[in-house]
């Protein structure tokens, strides 16, 4: 009977434990996993017969940790880490296993940084599989918490977090966008008898424009807000008002319809970076951001001195010194 138990003992079962404690759910774990929720609740079964404990109760009223799932949770997630460890360490290898690496990246990089991003990390990394999701920073922070990706591409959300792992690339301007040139130029104070287009207050772009317009003491009036940018962009151009948005955002999203200006108001500006788990993924966060910020370099610098010439003094990237100060 003991050979049978350790015979069934699976890296996956491991997995699905994890994702089930932390998402709270078996529907969530499954969604999660790309599985049913059958499939994960029976590798579930399958892991408590091996370590012949219960370690989840769920039912339709109660699903958390029994006492032998608190004790055994931390030991599921350092197995799940010294492997992912063990992949990353051997990355570069010419014996190197295949890698699966997910990965959450803001939406703003999506039609011409991320392609050339991935293209030149394929050719340095061919045994590397890149799972991408396309999501705002929130939402991106959210999936590396939960352990849904390996790796995210996010603005900073301000919070010093000890088991983050921080590659900040980008110092991202914030500029005005608006449907007219003139309108794009305009005073704060002509700006404001126009409908001003926000974003929503759970993404973190929201949080820190209505920061800033609090701190200057320029309030618009209360009008359409957003959870994307070209919903923004879309409505900034139906009702023919104005936006606060970043460089990035306003190159990955406009069509050439609307129009940008540097702010009326005190200037600043929000930090992208690449963040992982600390410690699980060796030396490829770091080498994946050196190879990111080529990719900026050669896409994204160029256009904003193109397209956003009041914004290049503004825009620019983070080197290894700076991410040291950080």
């Amino acid at each position: 009977m003991q050979e049978q138990k350790q015979a069934r003992l699976s890296l996956r079962a491991i997995e699905v434990f994890v994702a089930a404690l932390e998402e709270g759910s078996i529907s969530r774990a499954a969604k999660r996993l790309g599985a049913s929720a059958s499939a994960v609740s029976l590798q579930l079964s399958n892991l408590e017969d091996v370590l012949d404990a219960r370690l989840i109760e769920r039912s339709s009223r109660r699903f958390q940790l029994t006492s032998a799932g608190e004790l055994f949770a931390p030991r599921a997630k350092s197995i799940l880490d010294e492997v992912t460890i063990a992949k990353s360490e051997m990355s570069s290898a010419s014996h190197a296993p295949k890698m699966d690496i997910a990965m959450a990246v803001i939406e703003d990089f999506d039609s011409e940084v991320l392609p050339n991003w991935i293209g030149n990390l394929q050719k340095d990394y061919p045994q590397c599989n890149f799972t991408i999701r396309s999501g705002a920073s929130h939402e991106n922070h959210a999936a590396l918490s939960s352990r849904g990706f390996d790796m995210i591409i996010a603005a900073d959300n301000t919070k010093d977090i000890e088991w983050i792992e921080e590659h900040a690339v980008l110092h991202d301007p914030y500029i005005i966008v608006a449907a007219s040139p003139d309108l794009a130029s305009a005073s704060i104070d002509e700006l404001m008898r126009y409908p001003f287009i926000r974003y929503s207050q759970e993404q973190l772009m929201g949080q820190q424009i209505e920061a800033q317009l609090r701190r200057t003491k320029n309030i618009p009036a209360k009008s359409h807000e957003c959870s994307s940018t070209q919903a923004v962009f879309a409505l900034v151009e139906e009702f023919n008002g104005w936006a606060i948005t970043t460089a990035s955002a306003y190159l990955g999203a406009n069509k050439n319809n609307l129009f940008g200006a540097s702010l009326p108001i005190a200037s600043f500006s929000r930090t992208i970076a690449l963040y992982s788990r600390r410690d699980t993924m060796g030396e490829l966060p770091l080498r994946f951001s050196q190879s990111l910020r080529k990719s900026l370099e050669a896409i994204f610098i160029r256009r904003v001195q193109k397209s956003l010439p009041f914004a290049k003094e503004n825009v620019h990237l983070i080197n290894a010194q700076e991410n040291q100060n950080h």
